[in-house]
């Protein structure tokens, strides 16, 4: 119940963020542009006013300038302009030299305004538009989730009207708030005219404000240009798996055997069949990039996983089958083509908006409608995702019964941490040999391991439990109730029954060559985990080789040392002044003040040279020694070991330190009592270093440092592991049969 309550409370918190983003800042920006209005229109008429009344006085005084130039004129009264309040009583021709000036800047006062009238309507315009896209989509998307949780097909139609107007809205969206952010910048910027005294003119202001909004109109043209991929068709990227197509020469009881599945389920048959060694079962209708072949595959394609085609038998494997068939037949084939890459592709697209957004402020909101949206799908795709896995395994147990299908469900379920198992040490590398041959067959060595080990617990898969909202398929225990059988002792016994040594499976009676298609598979597999190996060990190498010698670092004192050196010579600049002008301070005739400065000054000086001295002799003496394998530090009684280093962080904010947090089961070392300005604290397993810097190098450029030594060191390890057990590690024995 606690968790329901914190998902609502999430799903509010999200729901008002999103409105705030959405509809409530362009409403503020309507505001902002509502005051800019304001203020344009009084700043104009103002500056139209003052205008209109400094020409007329200037033509007055030129008159009075032209028949008398000696004449004296005081400027006052209620109806002169304020321009003029510094004026005062001057000459005639003083003052016609004085206004005229006045009539210029209130001229470009005047031009400044008229410049930026237009701009408010950008400012409210763009928000209105930003508004109206943000409303209509939030409508959109509500109306379509709606309709989408109708039927499947509303689904699909609900999502197609969505995707064509889904593009436009968001555009609508980042188009208005770049408008309106721009103007509001340019109408700011250009306001500087009015109280800042820019002597170069009302040119030079107008670029200072052009200038000033670069940066939101360069957001605004990367924002547009991130937004083409939401434009775009969004064609799906090629689904990425390992494995071999299966032609019918190969394989024709296979081909048979699929074929008379998909007949008596009227489903399509698959154009491709791939055999492969990782994913489940699966069917697909996307384009799919197999390698190591890498050859691209299209149409309908059905995936089957070799382990499992041979931990399965021939009742299991129909039903299994039955229910990938399934999805090729009916609306299904219509959700599968037209809805589900479609779908994926936005969800690509909206994320690689995402991504690009960088921060920048106009994109963010049409990014945070596009996922609110999208999202608005998520419980309706769900919810007839699982309505679909339902129905198809109603038709894969048709083609059995449904007891072949809930054993199905829980076999495969506990035969998937068994490949696991044995992929995962395959991928580790070859055996205590050295070689990959002991690895021939990794089909058959998972049959083996469950042969010997059993099974692992199925209870996990059978735990009833509430499927989340956007969870695609339902749990085992609902899907195997909806089948109508229960699951009892017989059931079990059924799903885990243990392979029979040296006997047949099915999948030897489908394929020609089914033990020679199991190693070819494995020797793709294994020779990709070589690859990768080899790629990672050059990489570690690399790692290893970039901090392969000792460094020495020192603590940066020059700075604190001439610090101290010019406060000693203030106190003894102080002190001197006292002494040889105490007179002229009034302290001629007072000795005991006279002393007592002098000697504190003394004190100061002489304790700011000697703190100078120690510094200037501990400058010579290492802070640090980054050695390939520990940090040796002067503050502490011992080295500390690289991979005894859970993480560190490098502090340079209020004063410069070095923290470095320890593994649970490292030693501790111990600071020197003069080591004042580091700290161990041994509850939380923290050591801090301080240091006054670190000479000839920045905060970032020693965190980078020690962030080389600290990779090294763990890269050498891992590199030792694998040298010293090239196939695992040293518990994998006593793990066999855990899976």
């Amino acid at each position: 119940m606690d968790q329901t309550s914190r998902r609502q409370g999430a799903r509010k918190i999200a729901s008002l963020g999103l409105a705030a983003w959405v509809l409530l800042l362009p409403i503020a920006l309507v505001s902002l542009g509502i005051w800019q209005t304001q203020r344009a229109a009084e700043t104009l008429e103002h500056a139209r006013r003052s205008s209109a009344e400094l020409s007329t006085t200037l033509a007055q005084v030129k008159n009075i300038a032209a028949s008398d130039p000696t004449a004296i004129l005081t400027f006052q009264g209620a109806g002169e302009p304020t321009s003029l309040a510094s004026l005062a009583s001057l000459a005639a021709l003083v003052a016609v030299s004085q206004i005229e000036a006045a009539l210029s800047q209130a001229d470009e006062e005047l031009e400044i305004s008229q410049i930026r009238r237009p701009l408010v309507w950008g400012t409210i315009g763009g928000a209105v538009l930003a508004f109206f896209g943000g409303a209509l989509g939030l409508m959109a998307a509500g109306i379509s989730g709606i309709r989408a949780r109708v039927s499947q097909r509303q689904l699909i139609a609900s999502f197609q009207r969505l995707r064509s107007l889904l593009p436009f809205t968001l555009a609508t969206v980042v188009i208005g708030f770049s408008i309106g952010v721009i103007s509001a910048t340019l109408f700011e910027a250009v306001s500087m005219g009015l109280w800042a005294d820019f002597t170069t003119g009302s040119a030079k202001l107008f670029a200072v404000a052009v200038v000033l909004a670069v940066i939101a109109a360069y957001g605004a043209f990367m924002a547009l240009r991130g937004l083409k991929d939401v434009f775009a068709l969004f064609t799906p990227e090629p689904l990425v798996a390992a494995g071999r197509v299966i032609e019918e020469t190969e394989a024709p009881e296979l081909w048979r055997f699929v074929r008379s599945l998909a007949g008596r389920q009227h489903a399509l048959l698959p154009d491709t069949i791939i055999v492969g060694l990782g994913q489940g079962f699966f069917v697909t209708e996307s384009q799919l990039r197999l390698w190591p072949e890498d050859r691209l595959v299209t149409g309908r394609s059905l995936y089957l996983p070799a382990a499992y085609l041979d931990l399965l038998d021939q009742a299991e494997i129909a039903a299994i089958i039955g229910h990938e068939l399934a999805h090729f037949s009916g609306e299904d084939t219509t959700y599968s083509q037209q809805f589900t890459p479609i779908y994926a592709g936005l969800w690509r697209a909206l994320a690689a908006l995402g991504r690009a957004d960088g921060g920048r402020f106009v994109l963010y909101p049409a990014v945070k409608l596009g996922f609110h949206a999208m999202q608005r799908f998520d419980h309706a795709v769900a919810h007839w995702s699982r309505l679909r896995e339902f129905d198809a395994d109603r038709s894969g147990s048709l083609l059995a019964t449904p007891a072949d299908a809930a054993s199905a469900l829980i076999r495969t379920g506990i035969i998937a941490p068994a490949v696991a198992y044995v992929l995962q040490r395959a991928y580790a590398g070859p055996d205590d040999t050295g070689s990959d041959d002991a690895w021939p067959d990794l089909v058959a060595q998972t049959t083996e391991l469950v042969t010997t080990n059993g099974w692992s617990d199925p209870m996990p898969l059978l735990g009833d439990r509430q499927p989340h909202p956007t969870d695609s398929h339902p749990p085992t225990i609902q899907r195997i109730s909806a089948l109508g059988v229960e699951i009892g002792d017989d059931l079990l016994r059924r799903a885990m029954r243990q392979p029979e040594p040296g006997a047949r499976s099915f999948a030897d009676d489908l394929f020609s060559d089914w033990a020679g298609l199991c190693r070819q598979l494995s020797k793709d597999f294994l020779d990709d985990a070589r690859m990768m190996r080899d790629r990672r060990r050059e990489v570690l190498e690399k790692v290893v080789a970039g901090a392969s010698q000792e460094t020495v670092v020192y603590d940066n004192v020059k700075p604190m040392i001439w610090t101290m050196v010019i406060i000693a010579m203030i106190f003894a600049g102080f002190g001197l002044t006292v002494v040889f002008l105490s007179g002229q301070l009034g302290l001629g005739y007072d000795e005991f003040a006279q002393s007592l400065i002098a000697a504190i000054t003394a004190f100061g000086a002489v304790t700011s040279l000697l703190y100078a001295a120690f510094l200037y002799r501990s400058a010579a003496r290492p802070l640090m020694v980054l050695t390939p394998d520990a940090l040796l530090a002067s503050r502490l009684d011992k080295p500390v070991a690289w991979t005894d280093v859970a993480g560190y962080a490098v502090y340079a904010s209020s004063r410069f330190a070095l923290r470095l947090w320890l593994n649970q089961d490292a030693p501790v070392p111990k600071k020197h009592w003069r080591a004042i300005d580091s700290k161990i604290d041994r509850r939380q397993r923290i050591i801090t270093l301080g240091a006054l810097g670190i000479k000839g190098m920045k905060a970032a450029g020693f965190s980078a440092l020690v962030g080389r030594y600290h990779e090294a060191a763990y890269a050498r390890q891992e590199l030792a592991a694998a040298m010293l057990h090239p196939s695992r590690d040293a518990s994998a024995d006593e793990t066999a049969g855990k899976y």
